[in-house]
């Protein structure tokens, strides 16, 4: 079950410019800062040269629901008067996204058929979830399933990703015309949503309808996923990070599956990330980050590969 809430949490995420390190190295550690507004951090440090420069980061939630709005005057201004604006994807990103979701929605180009991989009982699950729309659902990649399936547990959640902080920040800016940078270029997050070859992905859709067939299983889920909002709303960042350490990998036959896309969501994405935060303190100025919490919390975060640079104290 554990890997299962780590697959479907992080998946949903996305249910969605690296300059030379040597020459752009800050001039003296930076100073982390955890502010009293919910998942709001400010690292104070010194540009390239010499003068001050400032990174805010809001940690995000991809679901929600009224209770975390209105945001703090704090994140509010520090947002509007940001010389930058940073999302997991830029303004682009999304503009490219939107035009090459044809292409990945499209019929398995081997003319693979998901269903027939599945057994009866889980065909009986996919077809309550899909109903007359499942015949096409099974022409296309496994990973389409999935991604359809996590909207099934979210929706068991009262959570929305209306009300999703990401989505909140999205439209402030381009209400206000403002355009934003990428953490991650567009190819990352592709790589997130099509992760697995064709029998890897139906692997993971087999273990996905398990937890969600298992009224069990399926309970935990649900209850996991809203003590993390709870935690969030609360602003108890040890509680959530508590949680996330305690989602420890599966060790079963699937265990180096989950390991590798545990990896490339989130370790290989920090260090990358950290690295650009280095970098847009030597720009100088301020920025304002938005981006999913588990980044910054947990293991592996952002903010320890900070440290192992020696961007921040």
């Amino acid at each position: 079950m554990k890997k299962i809430f780590k697959i479907l949490t992080v998946s949903f995420l996305a249910t969605f410019m690296l300059a030379s390190c040597a020459s752009s190295a800050t001039s003296s550690k930076a100073k982390l800062t955890k502010t009293e507004s919910r998942a709001f951090w400010r690292i104070d440090g010194t540009d390239k040269n010499g003068n001050p420069s400032t990174v805010y980061i809001q940690g995000t939630f991809h679901l929600g629901d009224e209770r975390i709005y209105p945001l703090s005057e704090e994140v509010q201004n520090a947002f509007a008067n940001a010389d930058r604006l940073v999302g997991e994807m830029s303004t682009e990103s999304y503009a490219e996204l939107a035009q090459v979701s044809q292409v990945l929605a499209a019929p398995n180009k081997d003319g693979k058929i998901v269903t027939d991989y599945l057994t009866e009982e889980e065909n009986a699950f996919m077809q309550m979830v899909f109903g007359e729309n499942l015949p096409l659902a099974a022409t296309m990649e496994p990973w389409q399933s999935n991604n359809a399936l996590n909207l099934f547990l979210y929706m068991n959640s009262e959570l929305t990703s209306e009300y999703g902080l990401d989505n909140a920040f999205i439209a402030y800016a381009s209400q206000t015309g403002r355009s934003w940078e990428g953490l991650d270029d567009i190819q990352v997050q592709i790589d997130v949503l099509t992760f697995g070859e064709y029998e890897e992905q139906i692997k993971i859709l087999k273990d996905t309808i398990k937890a969600l067939t298992d009224e069990e299983e399926n309970k935990k889920l649900v209850e996991m996923t809203t003590n993390l909002y709870e935690y969030y709303v609360a602003d108890d960042m040890k509680e959530m990070s508590k949680l996330l350490l305690g989602d420890e990998l599966s060790t079963g036959e699937n265990a180096e599956l989950y390991k590798e896309y545990n990896e490339m969501v989130y370790s290989r994405r920090n260090k990358d990330w950290a690295e650009d935060i280095t970098n847009y303190l030597a720009q100088g100025g301020t920025t304002f980050i938005f981006a999913g919490t588990a980044h910054w919390i947990g293991q592996d975060t952002v903010f320890q590969y900070l440290k192992k640079m020696g961007t921040i104290k």
